[in-house]
């Protein structure tokens, strides 16, 4: 992209389970030689954050630092806000709390909730497909049900990462931490969280919320735009940073 005058959007990047900010080191620096700010964030017990997964118990608990961004923004400022994967609850959460501070949401290949809807229900979907999470690594509490999860190599390369570079799942296998999963539902309304211009990116060969997933929320809970990446696998910052920056860069200029 060729770099842009000053007056870009300013990008607010949430990743998804078992990840942190470090996953958007290659969309970063093309959003800002496009001329955008762009920001990428650690959720509570992710990434270098202090926290532990255990530590988390609430939607609140995990959105801290989302939440704590928001509100050092002027009165004036607006963000495009960009969830990746379970980053999609992070994404309806802030919507529904911050929905003057949002020009648009952006949910990439990520979980665009319906009302009533937890991370469980989620996990329940993608065990009728995925049948076996391999060497992934959960946590259970005392009653019986997953308090967090941290993905396994194996199921990582073959599930996440199966058409980026290698280098790429590497840095994955090193950075990963255990990611909570909150029982709560994420609460919203069509009076706050509906104010906001939801744009959807599918991941067409994304092998852990599949193509058809994908679009089955896009029915159910239709957004304002529909973007496609071919090839691209569970993570598209990691296989085709390119053409996502093109494709946030074309948002930025229709919502900004």
């Amino acid at each position: 992209m060729e770099a842009k005058a000053k007056g870009g959007a300013h990008f607010v990047l949430v990743h998804g389970g078992c990840h942190g900010a470090w996953c958007w080191y290659k969309l970063l620096p093309l959003l800002r030689n496009a001329g955008h700010d762009a920001t990428a964030i650690d959720l509570a017990s992710c990434g270098i954050h202090s926290l532990e997964a255990h530590q988390i118990q609430t939607w609140s608990d995990i959105n801290q630092p989302l939440i704590q961004l928001f509100n050092s923004l002027s009165p004036h400022q607006k963000v495009i806000l960009v969830g990746h994967s379970i980053g999609g609850m992070n994404l309806t959460s802030m919507m529904e709390q911050f929905p003057d501070k949002i020009t648009a949401a952006v949910f990439l290949t990520a979980f665009m909730p319906l009302t009533g809807s937890s991370i469980m229900d989620m996990i329940n979907e993608l065990n009728l497909r995925i049948q076996s999470w391999g060497d992934t690594e959960f946590t259970m509490g005392e009653n019986g049900i997953p308090i967090s999860l941290k993905f396994g190599p194996n199921f990582s390369r073959q599930m996440l990462y199966q058409n980026s570079p290698t280098e790429d799942i590497e840095l994955g296998k090193l950075l990963m931490r255990k990611s909570p999963i909150i029982q709560g539902e994420v609460v919203f309304s069509e009076e706050r969280y509906g104010r906001v211009p939801r744009v959807y990116v599918v991941a067409k060969d994304d092998k852990i919320i599949w193509e058809e997933l994908q679009k089955k929320m896009i029915a159910e809970n239709p957004p304002d735009r529909v973007y496609e990446m071919e090839g691209s696998d569970h993570s598209p910052f990691f296989c085709f940073p390119s053409r996502l920056a093109e494709i946030l860069d074309e948002i930025s200029s229709s919502y900004h």
